[in-house]
């Protein structure tokens, strides 16, 4: 994981980041202050919204441990993915509506984004930005040591680069 952070540094070793924003979970936050350097990991403003999905009781097991431990809370989510809550957790739509809180704090701020989190956060971002319904989640797959550039315009999300490892120039 470093590593991939520190590829991530040097491709975007050019660019000048007018807001550095994070989540505060341990990997993101770490790679957040790799990419920028010590130098400007003061800067970092860590922000709870752009935490992964907590998947609760869930959290940790694969999929036939959920079903073997809670067969009815698999059933439940199974039948709801979006709306049900996991039990010490939260339901997908609880995520998409703290990520569009995020969101729409972004509309206020003007400059280049540093924006560190996790693929789920960055999939309900994007779909949001878009104007996509809570499926179009579903429509974007994010990898480790990769970034991608959108430009919001006059309210309007514009992808210049998705998921990519070149150089950010």
């Amino acid at each position: 994981g470093k590593r991939q952070a520190e590829r991530l540094r040097d491709l975007l070793s050019e660019v000048d980041f007018d807001h550095i924003l994070a989540s505060p979970l341990q990997r993101a936050a770490e790679t957040a202050r790799i990419i920028v350097g010590e130098d400007a990991a003061g800067r970092i403003s860590y922000d709870e919204r752009l935490k992964e999905h907590d998947f609760g009781c869930f959290e940790g097991l694969t999929y036939k441990e959920i079903g073997r431990d809670y067969p009815e809370e698999l059933a439940a989510w199974n039948a709801d993915y979006a709306g049900y809550r996991i039990p010490g957790g939260e339901s997908f739509l609880d995520v998409r509506k703290r990520v569009d809180a995020f969101r729409a704090d972004l509309a206020g701020k003007e400059g280049t984004m540093l924006v560190v989190a996790h693929k789920g956060t960055f999939g309900h971002l994007l779909a949001l930005m878009l104007g996509l319904d809570p499926d179009g989640y579903w429509n974007f797959v994010f990898d480790q040591d990769c970034y991608s550039v959108v430009d919001l315009e006059d309210g309007y999300a514009i992808i210049r680069k998705l998921n990519t490892d070149s150089p950010a120039r």
